[in-house]
């Protein structure tokens, strides 16, 4: 029996590490993104897991020191009064969205990534999954592997399970060098920054300038804000473009109606007494705001086809292991397809028990974190609860005392 012919649904990392390694053992991959034009993250800034680059580092020629840079400590503040709460050093390295994605199509290719094709329909039968796009293509697989993000078209269709709101939302923007005061470059260079509020925090770390090319040369900053926003009335308001249409995940920056904005960086000067994140957010010309939300599924195996990363359990940003849950089951589900000499089904009956262990163990772990972050719980710099990355297998996530 040969390798499987798979159709990776969603050409973001997740169904781009999913396609390179599946056709390194073998199988015919096709991936279908439903945005008509190459993706990008907006400038978007990204922890790096070990699982996120283990391909570039073990099947590329692209380095850690092209695509990301590196930073000394994790630093805590009361961003309300300024004061210095703890320090930890940690030896992390950060990139953007940009490139990491460039170097995964750089590696797939563009030969079999088929841009404008939107799932509307996932149906079994004989054998082989058929999929189907609101282009009016259909085109019939072996095996479907889901990697349509947090609001999996797919999901949707194979479980009927959709993100429920987690209670707030987050702005994201970056800054260049020039365009910040001596003082904020210096607090948010060569490091990564929270600032504590009772009713929210805010983040901040150095990115690679995004761009088109892999290089890693300059640096800017990256922030997010998270503010506890109830669904109603004030969530439509935050989630409404300069078109009057409401957005259902995020508000990109060329759709921000100005007042909203100037909202974001009037509440810095009120709220925030920490200086430098005021300066942050003032500096950021292309802030953009998305709702935070995840889900939790009853399997991820639905016949002959499968769910990934985000597409199968989404969770909240806040352990930055999202891409590294996402390429956990990306490795996996190849070893699976290698062991099984390409029998799919049972590829994806050894698969499914250890990825479901390892999302909900992560879910448990962010949503303690959003607990704790957003409610003004008493956090301690360096306690492994909160920090990067997927848990422990021993780890126990209670509510978080506030």
């Amino acid at each position: 029996m040969g390798m499987p012919r798979v159709g990776i649904v969603g050409g973001s990392l997740a169904g781009l590490t999913a396609a390179c390694l599946l056709r390194d053992i073998g199988c015919e991959v096709e991936v279908f993104e439903r945005s008509p034009a190459p993706l990008s993250g907006f400038g978007t800034g990204i922890v790096v897991q070990p699982e996120l680059v283990r391909y570039f580092l073990e099947r590329t020629p692209i380095t850690l020191e092209r695509i990301s840079v590196p930073s000394e400590a994790i630093r805590y503040f009361n961003a309300e009064d300024g004061s210095l709460l703890g320090e930890v050093r940690a030896h992390w390295r950060y990139t953007s969205y940009n490139a990491l994605y460039n170097g995964l199509l750089q590696s797939f290719g563009m030969a079999r990534y088929r841009l404008g094709h939107a799932l509307v329909s996932l149906e079994q039968a004989g054998g082989g999954v058929t999929l189907g796009f609101a282009n009016g293509r259909a085109a019939e697989f072996d095996l479907a592997v889901c990697a349509d993000g947090s609001f999996s078209t797919a999901r949707a269709l194979m479980l009927g399970v959709s993100p429920r709101y987690s209670g707030y939302i987050t702005w994201r923007g970056l800054a260049p060098r020039e365009r910040l005061t001596r003082e904020a470059w210096d607090t948010f260079d060569n490091r990564f920054t929270y600032g504590l509020l009772n009713d929210g925090h805010l983040i901040a770390y150095p990115i690679p300038v995004p761009g088109g090319h892999l290089g890693a040369a300059e640096r800017c900053i990256n922030f997010q804000w998270y503010w506890n926003v109830p669904e109603g009335e004030a969530l439509d308001r935050i989630m409404t473009g300069a078109d009057g249409v409401r957005r259902p995940v995020s508000v990109h920056a060329d759709a921000l109606p100005r007042a909203a904005a100037d909202e974001l960086r009037q509440r810095a000067a009120e709220r925030i007494a920490f200086r430098p994140f005021v300066d942050l957010i003032g500096a950021a010309d292309k802030p953009f705001v998305t709702i935070i939300a995840d889900c939790d599924v009853p399997r991820m195996v639905e016949g002959r086809a499968c769910l990934v990363g985000d597409a199968s359990i989404a969770g909240r940003p806040h352990a930055a292991a999202g891409g590294a849950k996402a390429a956990l089951n990306a490795w996996a589900l190849a070893e699976a397809l290698q062991r099984s000499g390409g029998e799919v089904t049972a590829a994806l009956a050894a698969w499914e028990p250890e990825q479901l262990r390892q999302g909900r163990h992560l879910l448990a772990k962010v949503r303690y974190m959003g607990g704790l972050l957003q409610h003004g719980g008493r956090v301690v710099p360096g306690d492994p609860l909160i920090g990067f990355g997927m848990p422990a297998r021993d780890h126990v996530f209670l509510s978080p005392a506030v």
